[in-house]
């Protein structure tokens, strides 16, 4: 990992490519994720698209790296509560990203694609995944995010927020 980024796969030059990080500067901080639209087969990750959440509320839709509607493709939405984040990205890649998975710090999650290949996860403590950037031709071959550190209120409110959700478990 590098100026706070983390990588998946390898980035292909000579791929189209896509980046969200132009838009970040039209949201107010802190930024989260607040939907993600995977499009994939039961073997590879075709694409990614992002809407992003500023702290006021607005939102914006980053860039697309497939819009495909093919036979045996599949779609999945995961939408991100306003009080929740990433906390969690996970998968597994070979030559393309072939499972593609996140997890936030409530506990909801989703993956889609194959575990074919070599595992990844990368999670920082106390901070969430913005502005993401990859390569693309046939399938997904990388992918990047930004990783941001939480503000104090977002880990007080994620913090109140898992004890209200552990007491109730234990009640029922």
């Amino acid at each position: 990992m590098q100026n706070n980024e983390i990588h998946i796969g390898i980035e292909r030059g000579n791929h189209k490519l896509f980046d969200d990080l132009d838009k970040m500067s039209l949201l107010a901080q802190p930024i989260t994720i607040l939907m993600i639209k995977i499009q994939f087969t039961h073997e590879r990750i075709l694409g990614i698209k992002i809407k992003y959440r500023g702290m006021d509320g607005k939102t914006i839709v980053g860039q697309s790296s497939r819009k495909l509607k093919l036979f045996g493709v599949h779609f999945q939405k995961f939408k991100i509560d306003k009080n929740d984040c990433i906390k969690e990205i996970f998968g597994f890649a070979g030559t393309s990203i072939n499972q593609l998975g996140f997890r936030t710090y409530r506990g909801h999650q989703v993956a889609c694609g194959s575990p074919k290949g070599q595992p990844f996860s990368f999670q920082i403590p106390n901070h969430t995944f913005i502005a993401a950037k990859g390569s693309h031709e046939e399938y997904l071959e990388y992918l990047c995010f930004r990783t941001i550190q939480l503000t104090q209120e977002q880990i007080t409110n994620l913090a109140n927020d898992t004890q209200i959700n552990k007491q109730q478990s234990f009640q029922t």
